[in-house]
């Protein structure tokens, strides 16, 4: 019979040589994981084919460039090189709205709810108008099957008096309020919108109706609210002009009450179907910009030449409706320089 002091014994080596065990296959495991990432910054596993399930894609229809003249361009990164991208990148489906049967129902109600309570002026299929008779008179226009795209107009502006009545905004963020709950009110406060993006313009009525760039909220009798959506896979959504988005409104303040009296609103949902499609390398992209290819976003400069300092993947929404969500190669420079270049490759995109 096994006395205590061997089962003593017997459970210290056991336990030894459990210990020394676990401290072995410790070591094994990290010299396995630094080897396999050794092994994938050396000589990387391949990605997976692109998916390229939608088929050939339509082009991005980008709008006519503003600029007028032929630019040259010159590398100025930090590194003095391209970098390189992606060898792919996901092409999103954007939500397609179909007919409803309560839509004009629903229309009805969402303007009623920012005060356009008149009767419906039918203008096609899809499009009804709506006008609030109180001043400022307004005009709201909606989709009723895609009730996320409407504008709101107004002639206040084009009044003489605009610039008497108009009063000075205490802050920005309370215009970024009332734009806010405007959006809210009518039920179209999209979920992806990235509040750190949101952007203010500031500008004061001239005695024409122009609006003057004021630098202060102090000094602003309307202020532009503009709402940019999330980064999808981690990369920036970019609009036809790069600095401004194209889901924006006009906010004023009459006798201090602030009231909507601009809106444009193109938003499409993006759906979360999406697949993989090969992208131009940066490389391929740059002779394309430099073969005067590319859809010049924005540029305040007067030189021909521009040093391009940065690089890098994009996705572009337009103003007209768009079937996908598509990436763009992005270069940027100096003097508010931006131009994109379509990233999926030729051969998968229709011409």
């Amino acid at each position: 019979m096994p006395t205590l002091t061997t089962v003593t014994t017997a459970t210290k080596s056991t336990l030894k040589w459990l210990s020394i065990s676990m401290v072995y296959f410790s070591i094994l495991f990290a010299v396995i994981k630094i080897g396999v990432a050794i092994k994938e910054r050396l000589a990387p596993a391949p990605p997976p084919p692109p998916t390229l399930a939608f088929g050939k894609l339509p082009s991005i229809s980008f709008p006519k460039g503003e600029i007028d003249k032929t630019l040259t361009y010159s590398l100025d990164t930090i590194t003095g090189f391209l970098p390189v991208l992606p060898y792919q990148a996901k092409v999103y489906k954007m939500t397609q709205i179909k007919p409803r049967f309560l839509a004009l129902d629903n229309a009805r109600r969402k303007t009623a709810n920012v005060g356009f309570r008149s009767s419906e002026v039918k203008l096609s299929k899809n499009w009804y108008r709506w006008t609030d008779e109180s001043y400022p008179f307004r005009e709201i226009t909606l989709d009723i099957f895609f009730s996320h795209y409407f504008t709101l107009s107004s002639p206040f502006l084009s009044d003489p008096l605009a610039s008497r009545f108009a009063t000075n905004f205490s802050n920005e963020n309370s215009a970024v309020n009332t734009a806010q709950e405007f959006l809210l009110g009518m039920s179209s406060f999209p979920q992806d919108i990235d509040p750190a993006r949101t952007k203010t313009l500031f500008y004061s009525i001239s005695r024409d109706g122009d609006l003057v760039p004021e630098t202060k909220a102090s000094k602003a009798q309307v202020v532009r609210v503009d709402f940019f959506q999330k980064d999808i896979d981690k990369l920036p959504i970019y609009y036809p002009n790069a600095s401004t988005s194209t889901l924006n409104l006009l906010v004023t303040s009459i006798q201090n009450q602030q009231i909507v009296i601009g809106i444009n609103f193109p938003y499409q949902p993006i759906s979360k179907s999406a697949y993989t499609y090969p992208i131009k390398t940066s490389s391929q992209a740059f002779s394309e910009l430099k073969a005067q290819k590319a859809y010049i976003a924005s540029y305040f400069g007067s030189a021909t030449n521009i040093s391009i300092k940065n690089v890098f993947l994009g996705y572009y929404i337009g103003r007209e409706k768009q079937d996908y969500l598509m990436p763009v190669v992005i270069f940027e420079g100096q003097n508010g320089f931006f131009a994109y270049v379509s990233a999926v490759t030729d051969e998968w995109v229709s011409k």
